[in-house]
Order: structure tokens, then C-alpha cells, then sequence
């Protein structure tokens, strides 16, 4: 939202009153006061005074109209239709000056207002919807007085906690065209000037009003609603809507600090003044609360600030635009008028702002001399009054004098008082018998003309009662039939809607049976197909396993019956080669003994050998093939049995050596089953010791966490000082601490010695139940723009170091170069209505203080720890359901890792971890090694992970948050 200001210095009306100039515009937004001589002369306290405002302009009132449309509001009408921008435009001046003529015209021209030169644009636009005007006075007492209908007394302010004031029964015109608004202008100028006809400025004073001018503080107030539809205007629900608002008077009348009635009708009227004030000045200064609720004008104004409660159109609606037309004479007259204008003006254009209820110049002197000189004044009327009292006319010049004066003056009172009882009882005598006689002759000739007279008019009027009193029986008597057959006929509906209830009852609980079987059928069924799937595919897979094996065993079948004709050739090459060379050993022979005659002269028995060797081959190449074949059956079947019979009896013995050694490994593995349990129990007994004393330490370190979160909720409420960021680009050091209830953050400002001005009545609080999102480092808007966004990046990467990023040097005065190296000290909050309050801490501990405190108060927690939360409360078998978080917590960006040390080292989960959390990697890879050993002999806990890393605790739940997940230590076992 924005709010602007624009002064407008007229030239007075009268050049009788006409003098020195008071007010000078310096420049184009720069004005200037200096008081007459005649007001410095009778005690005035101000003699100087300047403001500075957007635009000044010393213009007559007839082109003051004209130049507000074109400077400031010619663009208004198409925000209103395109953006859904609301307006409110305040106009604001003494009483003589032409606040309102210049705003809404006047009889003569009633189309010569700003106010009806925006609207006229609206009209002409307009495209879908319904519009309606409304126009009314609001006084100081809270009473309404309808300027489209002076007629109507209905109007009035209704209060409720729930939707706050309202105006009901105020009348609405349609506007459908540009001559329906003119119409509406003619009434509302006709009827405001006739109110307000004691104070207009064209208008003369009398001898009486010049003592005592009149004093009519009323605000005006006019608006122009656009509804979606008709049902949304049948139901009051605008969309969006225009207000001009006319303020009160702003000086103070002739004896205003005497008269206690007047005292209390300026008080008032200033009330409505300061709210205003307040409304403007929050804009002004960017404050996170507009203070709507310091008069009953200011309520009435929040739904045109899009700031009521639950109402639908806060979001579509663009922020409000303001405006502040300011009126002043530049005359010795209304020299003092014009002191209190420009001294609210400099008051709204302070940084500091409005605040509280009082003066609205603020200036405790200024007040203090008007009650001098009210004072003075009554001084010379009580001297007037006592020389009258004195003076005793009717005691004076008497014959002899009077010994008692009070009886005298009290027989004298008696007979004036007498005198004037007998003649009004002599009066009244005269009338009564005056009125009786009339009403005999009007009797008499009602009755000449009627033809009846009053006794038989009281006869019929008689037998009217008697009739009148019987159908009233007869009525009263069906009325109560009809009640009896009427409460029977509600019985039976009751007892009918039972039991239409209970059928749906039983209907409904039939139907969950039937579903749930249903269910169980269509379970037992897919059950049921899954196990035949499961059936079929088995057999397929032991088909396949047998063909396999088929496949397999013949392959080896076939290799061995091969490899064994081969041995079978091999043997007959050798025969082949022995009886090869048996026969050249017998030529050899027969070579050597030529001597000999004949065959005679070899020996037998080489004959025999040789013929043996025959013998032997021709055995062999009979019997070979089938002691090798597989399939042929052993030919000599006693030699097999033999053989069985033997090979029985060594695998008997063989069997039986075997049993024995088996009993005794049996005895063995007994013994040592024996000894294995009792290490074993041993080892229970020092794990479960060792787990609780380890679990033991896990609880005390949780509990050292707990105790520390609350230390430091109690630290954040004493208080620390920050610097807070504003969106345009100011750094103020302020004094912020939470509340005892811990609901809301209050902010007050710092004195020359840094010390809190206030901590009872704060400039600023927060609830914490409007904080939508807590956002860790320099990252909005406000940060982006106050450092500048090519700036920031690089200067935050500097403040990131791979011992922790803890820097225990205090925070310097911040500027625009070195505010990005404290970005790990740095948070802002954003609350509802897209405002933000961007803050830098005084040291690291600080920072994360306010986070670990935030965490826990908006109940920012991640999966893990409400899984955590969970098991640890869960005591009888019940899991109570966690609060639902207030608000989110998290970095604005990511850190830019790609040019860090060891970040080859990473997976892509720890990279997107660092990324995210703003964890250097030599430092997450020296925290992960370290931790992981560490957990083969203890319980890892968060704050082992703060005592390792030097992160703070946010980042160190994230951090042991994912060496959990990655199974990298174990969870926790509660």
C-alpha cells in the first residue's frame, strides 16, 4: 500500500482579513509557517514550522478541483475496474477553508468535485457488475445522517465483535449511468450544504458568532461499492469500493477547555483525527500492523483497506492507494487553523510515526495556551457577571431602609410569581370552556349531518364489541385445534423421520458389510490366482530344469563313451605294437641260431610266451569293449557279488567308524553349545548394560537440549538488539524480545545508549500466528534489493568456511558491502498480507537462538522428528495426533558447491544435502567419518552432531537426519 500527501494554500476569501502571509511554499514539496505577529504577540509557542510533503501548490479553490483529478486521480477509475485497486481519499482543512466544495461540489455546480470527475470515469468503463453510492455524516457521538435521504432516521453505527462497526440502513443508489451519478451529486450537495450551513465559508457571521463561532466536527463520508452480481449485492458482499472522506473541523472552539460539553465533543472529533493519522502514517512507514482500531471512522475503513477478517476478496484485491488532500488560508485569521494542518502534515511525514491516541499536533504547548487564553476570557465575562450580580435595582431609592434585604427580595419574587400562576389558571379556565363548547357545536352538527346521534353511536359500537368478542372465542377456540392437529401431524413426521433415520442406519451399516465381504471375496480370490500363477510357473520351471538335466546328463554320456572308444583304440594300438614287436624279437632270434637245423632248435618255452601273448590280446579285444560299455550287464555275475560283498563290508566298518566319530563330535558340539550359551549371556548382559548406559547419555544430552531451548526462550525474552532491513533499503538497529506467553515478538527502539526506550508500550508487535514462513539467510526481496543481487551471491559464498561457518565477531554497522558475510546470522519472516521483516543478529549464538526458539514455537518440524515426537509419547498403546505447524522454516536458496573442496568425493544425495542445507563438503565428509566411528561405541544424538560440525542446530537435525536415513548410524532406539 501506498499513501501520499499534497497541500493546497488558498488565498482568503475576505480581503478584510487579509495580511502578511503565514504559510510560504518553499519548493514543490516544501511549506513553510511562521506565526503573525499578533498570535506571537499574545503568547503563541510556535512562531516557526515546516513539513515536507509529495506536492505543494498554491492554487484559488475554483482549479484546486481540477488539479487534484489531473495530478493525482485521472488514472484511479481504471485501477479500480482493471486492478481491483481500492481508493480512499481524505480531505482535510479548518472550517473555512473548502475541503469539501473542492471535493464534492457545490449547488451550483455539483459535477465541479474530484470526487464526481472519478466516478464519472468508473460509470463510462464500467463492465460487469453492480454499483451503488452511499453518502453520510459521522459525528463525534457516532451518529449517522444520511445525505442522499435527510429523511431517514434509521441510520446508524452497529457494533459486534465478530465483524466489527458497521453503517446499516444507509440509503443505496444504483449508478448505471452518468446521469444517475449526477442526480446522486445534486442531493448530496443540496443536503451536505443545508447540514452544514453554519459553517460554510461564504457565509457571514453574526455579533454573537463572532464571540462564539459554531463548531460542527462532522466527517463525510462517500463511497461507491462494486458488486460481482446481484445475489452478492443482495447479501452486502462487495468486491471492491471508493472512499472519499470529508474530515471534521480541526481547530478548537472559543472556550473548548472551559465548557465541559464542548471539551468532550473536540475530544472526540481529535480521536477521529489521530486514527486517521495513524492509518496513514502506518502506511507510510511500512509498519506490519495498521492500528484500524482507534475510532470507529478508521473500522469502518479496514474492508476498504483490504484488512477485514475472513474476507474473501483480501487476495484479488490490489493494496489500497491513499491520498491526503490538506487545505489551509494563507490569512492572519486562520493563522492558528493553519499551524495545526502543517503540524499533522510534518507528524505523517516523520519516519517515526503516529502512535497512540492525544493531540494531534503533538505539542503540549500549543494546548496549554489555548487553555490560557480560554481562561482569560472567562475571567472578563465572571467580572461582567459580578458586576451585574452586584447591582440591586429594586432596592434602590427607597423611602426608609430595608432592615431585611433576602425577605424582601423573596415577597417580591412571591407576588411576580403569583401573579403570573393566576393569570396562566385564568388562561387555562378560559380555554377549557372555549374547547368544551366547541365540541358541542361539532357534535351537534356531525349530528345534523350524519342523521345520528353519539348515544346510538355508542349502542352499535357496543354490539361491534359483543361480535368482535365472540369471533375472537371462535377464533381462539380453531386456533387451538388447529395447534393440536398440527402438533399430532408433528409428531408422526418426528417418529416417521426416526425411523426413515434408522432404516439408513441399518441400510448403510448392511451396505459396509456387504463391502467388506466383498472385499475379503475379491482378496481371497486374487489370493487365489496368484497361488495358481505361482503353481504354473513352478511346473514350467521343473520341465525346464528336467529338460536341462536331460540335456546335461546325455552330453556327459556321450563325452564318456567317446573318451572310452577312444581308450579302447589306444589299447588295440598297443596290442598291435606289442605283438608287432614279440614277432620281430622271434626273427631276431631265428637270425642268431642259423646254426641250428630246422624249428627243433627254438625253445619251447619262447614259443609258449608268444603264443600266450596271442592269447592274452585276443581276450582283451573280446572282453575290453564290454567291461567298458554301460550298457551291456557284467558277464560274470558271481565275481560282481564279490565284489559287492566287499565293497559292503568296507563301507560298513567305513559307516561305523564314522558313527563313533559322529557321537563324538556330538558330545563336543554339546559342550561347546553348553559354554557358546554362557558367553553368550555374558554378552547379553554387557550389551543390554552397555545400550542403557549409552541410552542413558542419549537422554541426558536430549534433556542438556531441552533445558538449553529453554534457556533460550527465556534469553529471547529478556531480549536482544538486531538490525532490521526495510523494503526501501533503511537499516535501523531496534531492541526486539518475545512475550511471556511467547505469542508475540515486540520491537521497540534504542536510545543514544543502545538501550530499550520502552519495553511496557512497544512500537511494534508481531503474533506469531501470522508468520507464514521463517526464511534463513539473505534472500527476499528486501535483502536482494538493499545489496544488490550481483553483489550478494558471491559476498555470501565468502562467509561460508569449512570449520562450521561460526564467526564470533560482533555484527559492525551493515552496509551495502558487507552485509552478504553475514548471511549465516540472517533471517526474515513473512506474514500474511505478503509483508516481510528482514532481520540480522548480533553474533551466530544469536541467530540461532531466534531459530531454534522459532522452530519450537511455530512447530516446524520434519517427518523424522514427529515419528520421534510419536514414540516417545506413546505410553499406553495410543498415538496422539501432533499439532499442525504454523509456519514453514527453510534456507531462501541453495548453496553453489560446484567449485568447493572434496566435492568429487560426494554421491549425489550428500551433494543435494550440502546444496540445500549450506554444508561445505570437507566439512560433511570430516563429520560423517567422525560420526560413524563414534556410533560403534555410543548413541548418536543432535547434539553431538552441533558438538562436531560447529553447525547450528537447524542444520545439524538435517545433517543427522540423512546419516540416519542412509543407515550411516543407528536410529535411535526409544
Amino acid at each position: 500500500m501506498e499513501a501520499k500527501l499534497h497541500l493546497y494554500v488558498h488565498e482568503p476569501s475576505h480581503a478584510a482579513i487579509a495580511g502578511a502571509p503565514v504559510v510560504q511554499v518553499a519548493g514543490e514539496n516544501q511549506v513553510a509557517y511562521r506565526a503573525p505577529q499578533a498570535l506571537t504577540d499574545a503568547g503563541f509557542p510556535m512562531s516557526e514550522l515546516s513539513a515536507v510533503v509529495e506536492s505543494c501548490s498554491q492554487l484559488p479553490s475554483a482549479s484546486a478541483a481540477g488539479d487534484a483529478y489531473n495530478k493525482f486521480l485521472a488514472s484511479a477509475g481504471d485501477s479500480f475496474l482493471r486492478a481491483r485497486q481500492n481508493l480512499v481519499v481524505y480531505g482535510y482543512g479548518s472550517r473555512a477553508t473548502p475541503r469539501r466544495q473542492v471535493m464534492l461540489g457545490t449547488t451550483s455546480a455539483a459535477t465541479s468535485g474530484y470526487a464526481f470527475r472519478v466516478l464519472q470515469d468508473v460509470i463510462k468503463a464500467k463492465g460487469e457488475g453492480v454499483f451503488s453510492l452511499s453518502c453520510y455524516t459521522l459525528g463525534s457521538s457516532d451518529n449517522v445522517q444520511d445525505l442522499l435521504n435527510m429523511e431517514n432516521e434509521m441510520a446508524i453505527v452497529v457494533d459486534s465483535v465478530k465483524e466489527g462497526p458497521r453503517v446499516i440502513h444507509v440509503e443505496k443508489a444504483r449508478v448505471n449511468s452518468v446521469n444517475d451519478l449526477t442526480a446522486a451529486f445534486t442531493k448530496i450537495t443540496t443536503n451536505y450544504e443545508q447540514y452544514f450551513t453554519k459553517v460554510l465559508p461564504e457565509r457571514l457571521a453574526t455579533v454573537e458568532e463572532e464571540a462564539m463561532p459554531p463548531y460542527v466536527p462532522d466527517t463525510i463520508v462517500l463511497i461507491l461499492h462494486r458488486y460481482d452480481d446481484e445475489e452478492s449485492f443482495s447479501n452486502n458482499f462487495e468486491a471492491n469500493s471508493i472512499h472519499f472522506v470529508a474530515l471534521g473541523d480541526c481547530e478548537r472552539p472559543a472556550l473548548c477547555g472551559i465548557d465541559t460539553a464542548q471539551l468532550s465533543n473536540y475530544e472526540k472529533a481529535h480521536k477521529t483525527l489521530a486514527s486517521v493519522a495513524g492509518v496513514i502514517s502506518a502506511i507510510r512507514c511500512n509498519r506490519l500492523r495498521v492500528p484500524y482500531g482507534k475510532s470507529k471512522l478508521s473500522l469502518l475503513l479496514k474492508r476498504a483497506y483490504n484488512g477485514e477478517k475472513n474476507n474473501a476478496n483480501n487476495a484479488l484485491n490490489a493494496p489500497t492507494r491513499t491520498l491526503l488532500l490538506a487545505h489551509v488560508f494563507n490569512d492572519i485569521a486562520h493563522a492558528e487553523e493553519s499551524f495545526h494542518i502543517i503540524a499533522m502534515l510534518r507528524r505523517l511525514s516523520s519516519m517515526l510515526g503516529v502512535s497512540g491516541f492525544g493531540s494531534v499536533t503533538r505539542d503540549l504547548a500549543v494546548d496549554k495556551w489555548r487553555l490560557e487564553q480560554d481562561i482569560f476570557e472567562l475571567k472578563d465575562e465572571l467580572t461582567i457577571a459580578r458586576a451585574v450580580h452586584d447591582y440591586r435595582p429594586c432596592l434602590y431609592d427607597q423611602a426608609r431602609p430595608v432592615q431585611n434585604i433576602q425577605e424582601e427580595e423573596q415577597k417580591r419574587i412571591t407576588a411576580i410569581q403569583k401573579k403570573r400562576e393566576e393569570s396562566r389558571e385564568k388562561a387555562q379556565a378560559e380555554i377549557r370552556v372555549k374547547a368544551q363548547e366547541e365540541a358541542k357545536r361539532i357534535i351537534a352538527d356531525l349530528e345534523k349531518q350524519s342523521a345520528t346521534t353519539l348515544g346510538d353511536l355508542e349502542k352499535q359500537l357496543e354490539v361491534k364489541r359483543k361480535e368482535n368478542l365472540e369471533l375472537q372465542t371462535e377464533r381462539a377456540k380453531r386456533v387451538k385445534e388447529y395447534e393440536k392437529t398440527l402438533e399430532k401431524i408433528r409428531k408422526k413426521k418426528d417418529e416417521e423421520e426416526t425411523l426413515v433415520a434408522k432404516l439408513r442406519d441399518e441400510i448403510s451399516t448392511l451396505e459396509e458389510e456387504l463391502s467388506e465381504r466383498q472385499a475379503a471375496i475379491d482378496k481371497k480370490r486374487r489370493h487365489l490366482e496368484l497361488a495358481n500363477l505361482d503353481q504354473a510357473r513352478g511346473r514350467e520351471a521343473i520341465l525346464k530344469e528336467r529338460e536341462v538335466i536331460k540335456a546335461e546328463r546325455a552330453k556327459v554320456f556321450a563325452e564318456r563313451r567317446q573318451q572310452r572308444e577312444q581308450w579302447i583304440h589306444q589299447i588295440r594300438e598297443l596290442n598291435e605294437k606289442v605283438l608287432h614287436q614279440v614277432r620281430l624279437l622271434a626273427q631276431e632270434r631265428k637270425t642268431q641260431t642259423q646254426g641250428a637245423a630246422g624249428a627243433n632248435a627254438f625253445p619251447e618255452d619262447e614259443d609258449e610266451t608268444e603264443e600266450s601273448v596271442l592269447e592274452d590280446i585276443k581276450s582283451i579285444d573280446k572282453y575290453l569293449p564290454k567291461l567298458i560299455s554301460l550298457d551291456d550287464v557284467p558277464a560274470d555275475l558271481d565275481a560282481t557279488d564279490s565284489i559287492r560283498k566287499q565293497l559292503d563290508e568296507y563301507f560298513s566298518q567305513e559307516k561305523k567308524a564314522y558313527n563313533e566319530k559322529l557321537e563324538e563330535e556330538k558330545q563336543r558340539k554339546e559342550k561347546l553349545e553348553k559354554a557358546l550359551e554362557v558367553y553368550r549371556s555374558k554378552m547379553i548382559e554387557t550389551q543390554s548394560q552397555k545400550k542403557k548406559e549409552h541410552l542413558q547419555d542419549a537422554l541426558k544430552k536430549e534433556q542438556h537440549l531441552q533445558s538449553l531451548v529453554d534457556q533460550v526462550l527465556q534469553y529471547l525474552q529478556h531480549g536482544l538488539r538486531m538490525t532490521k532491513i526495510s523494503s526501501r533499503g533503511n537499516v535501523r538497529r531496534r531492541f526486539f524480545f518475545l512475550s511471556e506467553d511467547c505469542k508475540r515478538i515486540h520491537a521497540t527502539e534504542l536510545d543514544d545508549c543502545g538501550m530499550p526506550v520502552n519495553r511496557k508500550k512497544p512500537a511494534v508487535t508481531i503474533f506469531l500466528k501470522d508468520v507464514k514462513r521463517v526464511v534463513i539467510g539473505m534472500y527476499t526481496p528486501s535483502f536482494l534489493q538493499y545489496a544488490g543481487e550481483s553483489q550478494l551471491p558471491a559476498a555470501r559464498l565468502r562467509a561460508v568456511r569449512d570449520d562450521g561457518t561460526h564467526d564470533s565477531t560482533q555484527t559492525p554497522p551493515l552496509t551495502q558491502q558487507n552485509v552478504g558475510l553475514f548471511n549465516y546470522r540472517s533471517f526474515a519472516l513473512q506474514l500474511r498480507g505478503s509483508k516481510t521483516l528482514e532481520l540480522v543478529c548480533e553474533s551466530d549464538s544469536d541467530c540461532e537462538a531466534w531459530l531454534v526458539a522459532l522452530k519450537r514455537l511455530l512447530n516446524c518440524k520434519s517427518p523424522f522428528e514427529r515419528e520421534l515426537e510419536r514414540r516417545v509419547c506413546r505410553g499406553d498403546g495410543t498415538m496422539p495426533s501432533p499439532p499442525d505447524a504454523l509456519a514453514e522454516m527453510g534456507w531462501g536458496g541453495n548453496l553453489d558447491i560446484r567449485n568447493m573442496k572434496d566435492l568429487n568425493l560426494l554421491s549425489a544425495d550428500e551433494a543435494l544435502l550440502c546444496s540445500e542445507h549450506h554444508v561445505p563438503p570437507a566439512l560433511y565428509l570430516r563429520c560423517k567419518q567422525e560420526l560413524v566411528d563414534k556410533s560403534q561405541t555410543a548413541v548418536i544424538t543432535v547434539y553431538d552432531v552441533r558438538i562436531t560440525s560447529t553447525l547450528d542446530l537447524v542444520r545439524s537435525q538435517a545433517l543427522y537426519e540423512h546419516l540416519i536415513d542412509k543407515r550411516l548410524i543407528p536410529p535411535p532406539n526409544l
